[in-house]
C-alpha cells in the first residue's frame, strides 16, 4: 500500500473514532483508551446505542475484561436494563456474541471452554461492583441465561455462592444446562445425565415438585413412543445408557423452561435433528417420523421455521430412501413430503418467501435428482415428481395472488437439479470410467419436461446470477453426453431461459460456449452453440406456438393439434415409452444373470 493510501485509511479510521459512539465502538472491537478516556470526562459512560444496551454490557458480551473495568471505575451502571430484553450486564457476561450464537443455534463449531475463563472473571468482577441478580423479560436469571450458551463454570459458580436467588430458579439453571448439554453432541449426554441429576436432588432435598403444566403435542409424541419427563432420581438413574430416553427428558424440559424465541430458534431444530437421527441412523423409524410428524406440526403454527423437515429428508434422500433404501424408510419420507401440502397452503405468506423459499426449492430439487437416479420403478419416479408437483404449484399459486410482487423473484427447482447434474457431469470427466447410464438421463430429461410446466424456467440463482443456460454451457466438457444436454438446453429455452442473462461476471451462455469451444474444439458444441445465440432466421409457426404456450404457462391439453402438443410436450410420451422398454430390458438381464449364477 503507497504512503498517501495509508494515510487516507488513517485518516478515515480516526474520523470513524471520533464520530462513533461508545457503545459502537466497542461491539466492533475498536474502543481506544483515548475514546474510553474522553467518554468518562463527558458523562457518556452509560449513553445507550439505539438497540437500548449500554457500553458496559456490551463490553461484557464481547468479553473485554479490561474495557469492563475501566468502566465500573468510572461508574457504569452495573444493574441497568437493557430495553429490549431487560437484560442486565450480567446477563450479557453469560451470553456469546450473535456470530457465534447462531454457530450455537445451528450446532456447530460452539466450544465454550475458550471463553469461559474471562466470563467468570467479568462475572465477579460485575458482583464485586454491586451488581444484582435479575430476571429478564424471559423470567431468566444469569445462571439460566450461561446453562443456555453451555457455561458450566459460570453456573457452578453461582449455584454455589448466595446471591439471594430461591432455590427454584438453581433447580431451573440446572435444567436449562442439562437440555443444552443433551442436545448437543453425544460427547455431552454424560454431562447432561449429572446436569439433570443435580436438579432432581435439589428437588428432592428441598421437597419441590416442577414438572409439565399442561399437556403439549411434543408430551403426547414422546408419550406414544413411551419417552417421557422423568421427576425423580431414581427414575433418570434407571436410563442412564439411553440416549434417546435422555434426549427426550432433555427436549421436554426445554419445551417447559424456553421462552418461544428460543424453542424456535433452538429448541426445535434441534428436536427435529433428533427425529433425523432415530429415523434415519438408528433404525428407529416409527420414533422418527412421529416426531418429525410433531416438528411439521411446528412448522405448521409458526414455531420453526418452515421447510426444517423438508431439509433433512432432502438431505438423507439419496442414501437413505434411493442407494440404501428401506421400504420403510423410504414410504415415510413420502409420507412427510405429502404432508407438506397442508402446510404451505395455510403458513402465512411472508413465511414462503426469500431464502425460506430458495431452501424448499433447493430440497425439492435434490429429492427430485436423487429419484432419477436411483434403481426405483419409473412409477416410483412419477409418484414423487407428482408429490413436488403439488407442492411447487401451492407455493407458486400462493405467491401469485398474495405477493405479485414477489412472484418474479421465485427460485427454480430446475435450476437445482441442473446444477445437480453438471456436478455429476464432472465427476465422469475426472473420473473416465465412470459413465452415467443412459437411463438415469432419460428419468432426468422427464423430470425437467414436468417440472418446467410450473417452474420458471428464466430464474437466476442469488450468488453467481447464473440461468439453466449458463449450466448447460458448464456441462459441455462432458462430451459423451453433449446430445442429452442439448435436449435440455432447447427445453430450456422453450419454456423462457433468456439468451441474453449474464451472470455475476458478465458473461452470458453464449460467451462460456465460445470460452469452452475454443479450449475443447469438439465441433459437436456447435449444435448446442447454435442453441444458446440468437436465431439468424424466423422460427418454424409451430416452434413460435411452442414457446409462446409454455412460457405463458397455457392449458394446451385440449387445444392444440396433436402434432403441436407433442412438440409442447417435448416427446415427454415417447421418452416414458424409451424408458420402460429400457428398464424392462434391465430386468430381464437381471433375471438372467441371477438365473446364471444359480
Amino acid at each position: 500500500m503507497s504512503e498517501s493510501a495509508t494515510m487516507e485509511s488513517g485518516c478515515r479510521y480516526l474520523s470513524f473514532l471520533r464520530s462513533c459512539d461508545l457503545a459502537t465502538a466497542i461491539s466492533r472491537r475498536m474502543v481506544t483508551e483515548e475514546m474510553l478516556e474522553r467518554c468518562a470526562q463527558e458523562g457518556r459512560i452509560d449513553v445507550r446505542n439505539k438497540e437500548g444496551q449500554t457500553p458496559l454490557m456490551l463490553a461484557c458480551l464481547t468479553g473485554l475484561e479490561d474495557v469492563v473495568k475501566f468502566l465500573l471505575a468510572n461508574g457504569a451502571n452495573p444493574n441497568s436494563n437493557s430495553l429490549m430484553m431487560g437484560n442486565t450486564p450480567l446477563h450479557f457476561a453469560c451470553m456469546v456474541e450473535d456470530i457465534v450464537e447462531e454457530e450455537y443455534l445451528s450446532r456447530t463449531f460452539y466450544k465454550p471452554k475458550k471463553w469461559t475463563t474471562t466470563k467468570v472473571s467479568i462475572v465477579k468482577l460485575l458482583l464485586k461492583y454491586g451488581a444484582s441478580v435479575q430476571k429478564n423479560l424471559d423470567g431468566w436469571n444469569p445462571a439460566c441465561v450461561a446453562a443456555f450458551y453451555n457455561f458450566k463454570d459460570i453456573v457452578d459458580f453461582f449455584l454455589l455462592i448466595d446471591d439471594g436467588s430461591p432455590l427454584e430458579d438453581k433447580i431451573t439453571a440446572s435444567q436449562i444446562l442439562g437440555v443444552s448439554q443433551a442436545t448437543l453432541d453425544e460427547p455431552a449426554l454424560k454431562d447432561a445425565f449429572h446436569s439433570f441429576c443435580r436438579a432432581l436432588d435439589l428437588q428432592e432435598d428441598a421437597g419441590v415438585i416442577t414438572g409439565q403444566a399442561e399437556t403439549s403435542e411434543l408430551v403426547l409424541c414422546f408419550s406414544k413412543l413411551s419417552l417421557t419427563e422423568f421427576h425423580t432420581l431414581e427414575e433418570i438413574k434407571a436410563v442412564e445408557l439411553s440416549e434417546s430416553a435422555l434426549k427426550a427428558h432433555a427436549f421436554l424440559v426445554g419445551e417447559r423452561l424456553f421462552p418461544p424465541s428460543l424453542k424456535q430458534r433452538y429448541l426445535y431444530p434441534s428436536l427435529t435433528h433428533f427425529a433425523s437421527l432415530l429415523m434415519y441412523h438408528e433404525d428407529m423409524v416409527e420414533a422418527g417420523f412421529q416426531i418429525f410428524s410433531c416438528t411439521l406440526g411446528f412448522e405448521r403454527s409458526g414455531e420453526l421455521q418452515l421447510g426444517t423437515v423438508l431439509g433433512h429428508i432432502a438431505s438423507n434422500y439419496e442414501f437413505f430412501c434411493v442407494h440404501d433404501g428401506k421400504k420403510e424408510v423410504r414410504q415415510r419420507a413420502r409420507d412427510l413430503l405429502c404432508a407438506y401440502g397442508s402446510v404451505v397452503n395455510n403458513v402465512p405468506i411472508d413465511s414462503l418467501l426469500g431464502r425460506v423459499c430458495r431452501s424448499l426449492m433447493g430440497s425439492f430439487g435434490d429429492i427430485l435428482f436423487s429419484e432419477a437416479f436411483s434403481c426405483f420403478s419409473f412409477d416410483d419416479l412419477k409418484s414423487t415428481l407428482e408429490d413436488v408437483e403439488k407442492l411447487l404449484k401451492f407455493i407458486r399459486g400462493r405467491t401469485f395472488r398474495e405477493r405479485q410482487d414477489e412472484y418474479p423473484r421465485m427460485p427454480s427447482v430446475a435450476l437445482k437439479i441442473m446444477t445437480l447434474l453438471q456436478d455429476k457431469f464432472e465427476e465422469t470427466v475426472e473420473c473416465v470410467d465412470t459413465v452415467i447410464d443412459r437411463r438415469y438421463l432419460l428419468k432426468v430429461k422427464f423430470v425437467f419436461l414436468r417440472v418446467l410446466l410450473c417452474d420458471k424456467a428464466s430464474y437466476q440463482d442469488v450468488n453467481n446470477r447464473n440461468t439453466l443456460l449458463h449450466m448447460v454451457a458448464y456441462s459441455t466438457y462432458a462430451e459423451r453426453y453433449l446430445e442429452c444436454i442439448q435436449d435440455l438446453a432447447l427445453a430450456f429455452l422453450r419454456h423462457g431461459c433468456p439468451l441474453d442473462a449474464v451472470n455475476r461476471v458478465g458473461d452470458t451462455a453464449r460467451d462460456l460456449m465460445r470460452l469452452l469451444h475454443g479450449r475443447f474444439g469438439n465441433p459437436n458444441i456447435y449444435l448446442i452453440q447454435t442453441l444458446v445465440n440468437p436465431p439468424t432466421s424466423v422460427l418454424r409457426l409451430e416452434e413460435a406456438a411452442a414457446r409462446v404456450v409454455l412460457r405463458h404457462k397455457i392449458n394446451y391439453q385440449d387445444v392444440l393439434p396433436l402434432r403441436l402438443r407433442e412438440l409442447v410436450d417435448g416427446g415427454t410420451a415417447e421418452l416414458e415409452l424409451e424408458l420402460l422398454k429400457l428398464l424392462k430390458t434391465n430386468e430381464d438381464s437381471s433375471e438372467d444373470s441371477g438365473e446364471d449364477n444359480e
